[in-house]
């Protein structure tokens, strides 16, 4: 991928796929970071950025972390552990 345009102050950017991937026609997207949206709707879809998202970010050494979502961080995943859970009291059940 190849990022082709961007406004840094306006969070807008194009990449280019250089090679066409199976099952996608579309070879350029454009992504607005300050919406997280991506032409190829899986930022938008998984509140998580796309491979298109990532390139762009790495491409301009924009910190990519905080446009996922909270509930993929550690803090999130843990808590669905705190909570105990209690022994079947007859199995028969």
């Amino acid at each position: 991928m190849r990022v082709t345009h961007y406004d840094r102050r306006a969070s807008v950017f194009s990449v280019k796929e250089m090679k066409p991937v199976d099952g996608w026609s579309q070879t350029s997207y454009h992504i607005h970071l300050t919406a997280c949206t991506c032409d190829c709707g899986l930022f938008q879809s998984l509140h998580y950025p796309c491979r298109h998202t990532l390139k762009a970010c790495v491409a301009t050494s924009i910190k990519w972390g905080h446009f996922a979502d909270p509930v993929y961080k550690m803090a999130s995943i843990f808590k669905v552990y705190e909570i105990e859970f209690l022994p079947i009291p007859n199995e028969k059940m």
